[in-house]
């Protein structure tokens, strides 16, 4: 049964449509599949240390408005910055007969963790599968859920990576420039909210 609603869980992140999960098909395109599964990395990295914190108690602290504060300014800099950068220079590192120019891989880690981290509507969601968890489960039963829902989410992502990868045969370039200013524009948006999260706190 904990297996089982892991697996439910982690196919319902599906549905939250995030500023990472952009960052994620971006990079696909952009760097091919390694990019992606860079990316995949430093989210699930940020997930684990999510439920972590949620397993042992560090709801208190993010459910204090100042820490939330700090959280959405960093959150909303960070997109900010991605964002800008692909709306106003939408550099292609792709060739169009699939060979991938090879960026460095450990940024796409890094900038997966840090978008998916910063997000305080992550928290929200790991705080409240683990509890859903604990009220459902004894403490193995819910460390195994939430393993679950941790490699549903992975595998998720990988997916995501592969299918956007391939497509990239099939996209010209000019086209693939105004997708990723599309990209940017989402970012910037999602950063404008983290902003005005920053803002009433």
């Amino acid at each position: 049964m904990a297996v089982i609603t892991g697996i439910l869980l982690g196919l319902s992140t599906l549905a939250f449509i995030g500023p990472v999960l952009f960052y994620l098909l971006k990079s696909a395109l952009e760097s091919g599949f390694k990019a992606g599964v860079a990316v995949a990395s430093g989210i699930i990295i940020g997930d684990i240390i999510c439920v972590f914190l949620a397993f042992y108690g560090a709801e208190k602290f993010f459910n204090d408005s100042s820490n939330l504060k700090w959280i959405s300014l960093g959150g909303a800099i960070i997109l900010l910055t991605i964002g800008l950068k692909y709306f106003l220079k939408p550099t292609l590192t792709t060739e169009v007969n699939g060979k991938f120019k090879q960026k460095n891989i450990g940024i796409y880690f890094i900038n997966g963790f840090l978008i998916n981290f910063v997000n305080p509507f992550v928290f929200a969601v790991w705080f409240g599968f683990v509890s859903y968890n604990q009220t459902k489960f004894n403490t193995s039963e819910t460390i195994t859920s939430l393993i679950t829902t941790l490699i549903v989410i992975f595998a998720t992502d990988l997916l995501k990576a592969y299918f956007s990868n391939r497509l990239i045969t099939l996209i010209k370039p000019m086209k693939l420039r105004f997708i990723f200013k599309v990209f940017g524009v989402i970012m910037i948006v999602f950063s404008i909210r983290l902003l005005a999260m920053f803002l009433r706190a």
